[in-house]
């Protein structure tokens, strides 16, 4: 151990301090040491200390490199010094260790989520657009400092108190939302589907250097949508099964038309419920049965058959039927009909001139109700 260019020697130093019961000699060379360029693997070594104590109030102030460890007095915390000028209140602050892989600048304060893995098994990130095009779960948190491109790591804030954010455009207390027009970017809307909903911080204090509480607040996705026809339809042979193709799409995340467009397929497994309203139509006032059933990749559904008579000569009759599905990713869901008459149709009618609009002959909502 180095232990030049001291004034006391350390066979002057008590071996035991009473008052605090610390070794006091290994203090002694401990804080030598901080003053010396020792090098050597076992420079400090402590073998029955109980405590450390830090300087309350250090004057001058402390200036924070990577690596200086001290107490800081408005955080009632140790305060360690890391790279790029990033100071953790350890117990209050948290980060993740990330990468830039995107070709340019990740600016402080961008929300930022997965982008792949970078070198070392680091998490590559990348800014976060919250238009539904990427999972909820890939959200990570707010970049800590600018960090370069060129495959730099360094800190993502997942929890605690940032300083040195704009929040001119908000108010204090309001919960912020990754933008849905701007990637990395905030807003305090809520959004609504088809874009991502993710409280990610709250406004501490409102200026071009204010603070916010990162915490983001992730819930697995649940996908849905609503497909409709807006075609009609008769059956052109009776006891004979027909596929009900759909026209559009109205919204949908994860759920979508497949080819042929009878095909409802979703993106990821889980519980899906479908729910689905037939408008029928009869031609004649003698009684007709109508049947509809759900197909699973192409294979009947047990038990998912619905029966309808109907008989008002060229008047309308609905159907509403539920049904919950367990699917697999890349799975597919069909409607099917069967009649034991050809004189009724699957209809769309035309709405009320400026009072009502079109009355689709088949609407079909999807929502997945467990991941």
């Amino acid at each position: 151990m180095a232990e030049a260019n001291t004034q006391i020697p350390a066979s002057r130093v008590p071996l035991l301090d009473a008052a605090t019961g610390l070794m006091a000699r290994e203090w002694y060379r401990f804080f030598v040491n901080l003053q010396t360029d020792a090098t050597s693997a076992d420079a400090v070594n402590f073998d029955n200390v109980r405590r450390i104590s830090f300087d309350n109030t250090p004057s001058p102030p402390v200036v924070y490199s990577s690596g200086t460890l001290a107490w800081g007095g408005d955080d009632a915390t140790l305060d360690l010094g890391m790279n790029y000028g990033v100071v953790q209140q350890i117990g209050l602050d948290l980060y993740a260790r990330v990468e830039n892989q995107t070709g340019s600048t990740i600016p402080r304060g961008t929300v930022v989520g997965f982008a792949g893995v970078g070198t070392g098994n680091t998490l590559a990130v990348a800014p976060y657009l919250a238009d539904g095009s990427q999972p909820s779960l890939y959200i990570l948190g707010v970049m800590a400092h600018d960090l370069p491109n060129s495959g730099q790591q360094g800190y993502c804030a997942v929890w605690g108190a940032l300083q040195g954010i704009d929040t001119t455009l908000f108010s204090a207390g309001d919960i912020l939302y990754p933008s849905t027009t701007v990637a990395g970017g905030y807003t305090n809307v809520k959004p609504t589907a088809p874009n991502n909903v993710i409280p990610v911080a709250a406004v501490m204090s409102v200026g071009t250097n204010g603070v916010i509480f990162v915490r983001p607040t992730i819930q697995q996705q649940q996908y849905y949508g609503v497909f409709v026809k807006t075609d009609t339809v008769s059956p052109a042979a009776t006891d004979t099964e027909y596929l009900l193709a759909f026209s559009s799409t109205q919204v949908a995340n994860g759920v979508a038309l497949g080819t042929p467009a009878s095909r409802i397929q979703v993106d990821v497994s889980g519980l899906y419920q479908f729910s689905a309203t037939v408008q029928l139509t009869s031609n004649n006032a003698s009684d007709k049965n109508i049947w509809f059933w759900f197909k699973k990749n192409g294979v009947n559904i047990a038990n998912t058959s619905r029966l309808i008579t109907i008989n008002i000569n060229t008047g309308y009759s609905p159907l509403a039927f539920v049904e919950t599905f367990s699917l697999n990713a890349n799975d597919y869901v069909e409607l099917a009909y069967a009649s034991d008459n050809t004189g009724v149709s699957i209809s769309s009618v035309s709405g009320l001139a400026a009072s009502a609009p079109t009355a689709p002959a088949i609407v079909l909502t999807v929502q997945q109700t467990q991941q």
